[in-house]
């Protein structure tokens, strides 16, 4: 599916993007709202931040196969 090494830096950039969005409409904005905040929505909010991130590390940690 990525041929490039340009594809795969630009799919790992984007995953970046995705668990900073992520993290900060389940974590930040849940605790901001003074609402009630418990710990399952915390969990997802780190769960949806942390999968992206570890996707992306990968992608990053792979050299292409040519």
């Amino acid at each position: 599916m990525l041929e490039t090494e340009k594809q795969k830096d630009n799919l790992a950039k984007f995953l970046y993007d995705i668990a900073k969005i992520d993290f900060a409409a389940f974590v930040v904005a849940r605790i901001s709202k003074f609402t009630e905040f418990t710990i399952l929505d915390f969990i997802i909010g780190i769960l949806a931040t942390i999968i992206p991130i570890i996707v992306a590390l990968i992608l990053d940690g792979k050299e292409m196969k040519q």
